[in-house]
């Protein structure tokens, strides 16, 4: 979703220079961002520790922020001054607080697309530990130095933000292109086709048990299927994002993270999704926008182990669409308020 409002901001404005501060792998961020810009490999925010893509390792995470917080001033020190050498206007953060703080310490305007805070993720699991309530100051202070708080639609709703702008939803909506999919594939065009994915995060899911010959291909990424016959890794068709590998299959079975959710309601997609079994907080907003916009349906985690879910595949397959799909609205209006605040109008 960050790269979708770049990628619209570079549009409005087509020599904006940009510095993209992300562990992510720069080229699925070149690939995201047209135009020149420069990728910093480093970054102090690290949002949770996970135990796997649906589980966090709430231990762990407690101990990483309270870690990061007995260093505050060091830590936000460290970060203004990689911030300082590239003179920025603006920076622009999805959500990370500590980009914010050094900002705010160099005097420099921010602004926060949020489809969540960690501020409300820290205090929904952490609020009732000894340390929670001045890192809780220190995070709210944060956000509450930007310029606004863009809050697309689908996510959590925070309204508590006094900074608080709403938007529409935010992403890239994919082509159905799967004549072009299914050559890639060596498939023919009536093939079912379902991707399955939970992230970059490990899922814990290994596809090798699952059943062979079901009359499905299972589109995957990251070695969960190896050997399977009937699993086919998305690298083999390189030349197609991820999005329109989507919107080109017959299901998606996912977990509800923000953009896999705006994705799967953009193109219309029957979803299988697995409930989160750490009471994640997003979870019910983004489900309540989903079932508005894609079939929806949720799948036991035992039955996703072994693959036993080939009703419900059926089931969600014969869902009527709930309504028409989503249109990325808010993806130009974060763009035109990010650009008004760089001058651009």
């Amino acid at each position: 979703m960050t790269g979708a409002v770049l990628a619209a901001l570079r549009a409005r404005l087509p020599g904006l220079s940009m510095v993209v501060e992300t562990t992510l792998p720069e080229p699925i961020v070149r690939a995201r961002i047209p135009g020149p810009l420069t990728v910093v490999a480093e970054t102090e925010d690290f949002g949770l520790a996970m135990v796997n893509s649906n589980r966090i390792d709430v231990q762990a995470s407690a101990a990483r922020y309270r870690a990061l917080h007995a260093d505050w001033d060091g830590v936000v020190a460290r970060a203004a001054v990689r911030m300082a050498a590239h003179k920025p206007d603006l920076v622009f953060s999805n959500a990370g607080y500590i980009a914010l703080a050094a900002a705010a310490r160099l005097g420099i305007p921010s602004v926060v697309l949020a489809p969540l805070t960690w501020g409300h993720i820290y205090r929904h699991y952490f609020a009732d530990r000894p340390e929670a309530p001045g890192i809780l100051a220190t995070m709210e202070q944060a956000y509450g130095s930007a310029r606004a708080v863009l809050v697309p639609d689908a996510a959590m709703p925070m309204d508590d933000l006094p900074n608080r702008i709403g938007i529409g939803p935010v992403g890239v909506p994919g082509r159905d292109r799967r004549a072009e999919v299914c050559r890639a594939l060596g498939l023919d065009e009536g093939a079912r086709l379902a991707l399955v994915t939970f992230g970059g995060v490990n899922s814990g899911l290994d596809l090798a048990g699952w059943p062979r010959g079901t009359g499905w291909h299972w589109l995957t990424k990251g070695g969960v299927a190896a050997g399977h016959p009937d699993a086919i890794d998305m690298d083999r068709v390189p030349d197609l994002p991820f999005s329109d590998i989507l919107a080109s299959v017959d299901a998606v079975v996912t977990k509800l993270g923000y953009g896999m959710t705006t994705e799967c309601g953009f193109a219309g997609r029957p979803t299988l999704y697995l409930p989160r079994g750490d009471d994640w907080p997003e979870e019910p907003h983004l489900r309540g926008w989903l079932e508005r916009h894609a079939p929806l349906r949720a799948v036991d985690a035992a039955r996703l182990r072994s693959g036993d879910i080939l009703d419900d595949l059926e089931a969600v397959l014969r869902q009527p669409p709930p309504g028409p799909p989503a249109r990325p609205t808010g993806t130009e209006e974060g763009a035109r308020l990010v650009a008004t605040m760089l001058g651009g109008g």
